[in-house]
């Protein structure tokens, strides 16, 4: 099992009817660039990912909640929204 740390993120729309943003891929700390695809198949594989914001958020797979896509990643809600995926910078 490894851990990494998310630093920032690349979006992408979601077509219509349901339009609105899906993280496409994610920058570690280390620079390293992951598909949405790689982080979920580490996630299954049980490797761990948190944000870099403060208190980290934990990463999961779970089922967009706006459109039902499966194989959506987002954190664990909470009542920080700064470690939220969509609010790290973009790249």
């Amino acid at each position: 099992m490894a851990a990494y740390i998310i630093v920032a993120v690349r979006v992408g729309a979601h077509p219509a009817p349901y339009i609105h943003e899906h993280i496409e891929s994610v920058r570690l700390s280390n620079r390293t660039i992951l598909t949405r695809a790689q982080v979920i198949a580490k996630i299954r594989a049980r490797d761990t990912f948190t944000t870099a914001g403060i208190p980290p958020g934990r990463v999961y797979v779970h089922n967009c909640p706006q459109c039902g896509t499966g194989d959506y990643i987002t954190t664990h809600p909470d009542s920080t929204p700064t470690n939220n995926l969509l609010h790290l910078p973009r790249f």
